[in-house]
């Protein structure tokens, strides 16, 4: 770690992403990151590199070989470890890296979502026939936007069982916890028993699937496995644990983000309601204006290196905001401006390059479904207050809305 007076003390800041102060404003304090150097957040154990410029991000996401996303483990590097030791794809490099993706790509191919359009369509709009029968007032949170990918990942993608998908919500729910541990603390014990859980869940769930096989994804990455032998039994259930688990909070979170920003911009919404087609370019723009992150999975800088003008030493932290970045007008002009018609390319909510988050396709593909069935099946839903401002939630680097209080008419 660098000692502080090598540091470039203009290019200090003492943020606290922990703070509920900074949740509540995390959207003005993040564009702000988009036309500002990079910056050092200076800790204890380690010292954090934020870059918030378009072209920063993307260049700490192209680059492998400056910045690994393989970050270390133990003594001050708790809260970065969100998944208490399970190796996620998204914490590998090289050829792991690789090689897992290939084997998890074909079941997020725009072939395999096509199939599976037809049953996620019925499930949003059994939620919405729910919505529609418990009256006028609704949470389009815990009704809808939170469990939209439910639907569509663990239920019509996975085939879990009622008892399979509680695990998974249970976990989805503590699983924020993880990153606000501090250092030399222990992972809070419902974290703990949270994930003891989820793995017995796991583990019997590829069991299971091994024993009858079908045409869900956990089924196509064991024959996968099985018939070319290159993901160890650690490495399936890592990957089954990832899909299962933790694919929920990135969903469920863009969701929250995309519901509030059309529905507090109605003359917005009655574009896509008038012109269905611009549909898809509707949501990347909801996307980038309001993805629900601030951050992604960090990097370790293993050289000594610069973006945008700032040091960085071997060994720092580095972070990439993705909202940051989206909203860079460098990137896109006028970028406070919500427009559905904009259609920006290459936005970062996602991530890009070789770590592209690998399920950012059903993520488009579920939240473009239930979007498009909402505003369809209830056309004069909206807001109860127009001037409402959520409260957020969730893992340090996450802006997870509590509540989106809504009427349907």
């Amino acid at each position: 770690m660098a000692v502080l007076a090598e540091l470039d003390h203009s290019k200090i800041s003492t943020v606290d992403f922990a703070s509920a102060d900074f949740k509540q404003n995390a959207r003005r304090i993040v564009a702000s990151w988009a036309q500002a150097d990079p910056f050092y957040i200076v800790g204890s154990e380690y010292t954090e590199v934020i870059c918030g410029r378009y072209a920063d991000a993307n260049e700490v996401f192209l680059d492998t070989e400056r910045f690994s996303s393989e970050l270390p483990k133990g003594r001050g590097f708790e809260k970065f470890d969100k998944y208490m030791g399970i190796q996620v794809l998204a914490q590998t490099d090289g050829e792991a890296h690789g090689r897992i993706r290939k084997l998890l790509m074909p079941a997020f191919s725009s072939t395999n979502l096509e199939r599976l359009e037809e049953r996620i369509t019925g499930i949003v709009d059994t939620m919405i026939d729910k919505i529609a029968a418990k009256g006028r007032a609704f949470d389009g949170m815990a009704d809808y936007g939170a469990m939209i990918i439910v639907g569509a990942l663990l239920d019509a993608m996975l085939n879990l069982n009622e008892a399979q998908k509680e695990v998974f919500l249970a976990l989805h729910e503590v699983l924020p916890l993880t990153t606000y541990t501090k250092t030399g603390e222990s992972y809070p014990p419902e974290c703990v028993a949270a994930f003891a859980w989820a793995r017995e869940m796991v583990n019997s769930i590829i069991k299971e699937r091994r024993a009858r096989p079908g045409d869900d994804f956990i089924s196509q990455l064991i024959a996968a496995r099985d018939q070319d032998d290159k993901l160890t039994d650690e490495e399936l259930f890592n990957q089954t644990f990832t899909v299962c688990g933790a694919a929920l909070s990135a969903t469920s979170r863009a969701m929250g983000g995309v519901l509030h920003a059309l529905y507090s911009h109605p003359e917005q919404l009655a574009i896509l309601q008038k012109e269905p087609k611009l549909m898809n370019i509707g949501i990347e723009e909801c996307l980038r204006f309001a993805s629900g992150g601030y951050f992604t999975f960090p990097r370790v800088a293993v050289c000594d290196t610069q973006v945008g003008g700032t040091q960085i030493r071997k060994g720092m932290v580095v972070r990439p905001s993705p909202q940051a970045a989206n909203l860079d007008p460098l990137a896109f002009p006028d970028p406070l401006k919500f427009d559905v018609r904009r259609n920006p390319r290459r936005i970062l909510s996602f991530g890009t390059g070789p770590h592209l988050c690998v399920g950012n396709r059903l993520g488009r593909f579920a939240i473009s479904i239930a979007v498009s069935r909402l505003i369809t099946r209830l056309p004069q839903a909206r807001l109860a207050d127009p001037q409402f401002k959520p409260a957020y939630g969730g893992a340090i680097g996450e802006l997870r809305i509590f509540e989106l209080p809504m009427l349907t008419h």
